[in-house]
């Protein structure tokens, strides 16, 4: 009896449960899209953000690595000018033309003329390296990317009195999401050509 009492109450109770109206399911399913909107638009913010951090921390590295290279070869160089074969000033230019003896590590064991040039690529510049070929040939290297400004070799603009090496000003303003120089990364320094003249100023 008990047994045939609990099936007749689970039955009426079956029978008395209503289901979701269609107004209740249309709400349900408006919070549903309203939470998965939210939750989508933070992972595409993500994955933007992600993307953002990755190219900036690609293009510093590209330019560390240049920087260093550069340095590399102005201390190894006998002469450096500019990219037209004048001599460089406090005013900057877009490129430089170094020349390597044939016993710098990075002239790969014989004598070569390098030049580095800033090429232009959309809104900002890249940093190619030419061996024995003028700028903006074909078989360059490019080193780095996203620079703010083409000029950015130059004499030092701060006079250095006494004997000392020449000295080649380099400015590189690296920024990957704005076109001008706020809040991009900033490699400035003054690279020593340890293999030419000395020169004597007062």
């Amino acid at each position: 009896m008990r047994q045939l009492a609990t099936l007749r109450a689970f039955g009426l109770r079956a029978r008395a449960e209503d289901g979701m109206t269609l107004f209740e399911l249309l709400i349900s399913m408006v919070v549903l899209l309203i939470v998965m909107g939210a939750l989508s638009g933070a992972l595409i913010s993500a994955l933007h953000n992600q993307a953002d951090l990755s190219n900036r921390y690609q293009a510093q590295t590209q330019a560390r690595q240049a920087l260093t290279k550069l340095t590399r070869e102005i201390h190894c160089a006998t002469q450096i000018q500019d990219s037209g074969g004048g001599a460089l000033t406090s005013t900057k230019v877009s490129g430089i033309t170094v020349t390597l003896p044939a016993g710098c590590p990075t002239g790969g064991g014989a004598a070569v003329t390098v030049r580095w040039c800033t090429v232009a690529n959309g809104s900002r510049y890249d940093l190619y390296r030419y061996a024995n070929a003028a700028c903006g040939s074909a078989g360059g290297v490019r080193w780095a990317a996203s620079l703010v400004n083409s000029t950015i070799f130059s004499l030092p603009t701060t006079a250095t009195s006494g004997t000392h090496y020449p000295l080649v000003h380099v400015d590189l303003k690296v920024n990957t999401t704005k076109s001008g120089a706020t809040d991009s990364y900033d490699l400035v320094t003054d690279i020593a050509a340890f293999n030419s003249t000395r020169s004597v100023t007062g």
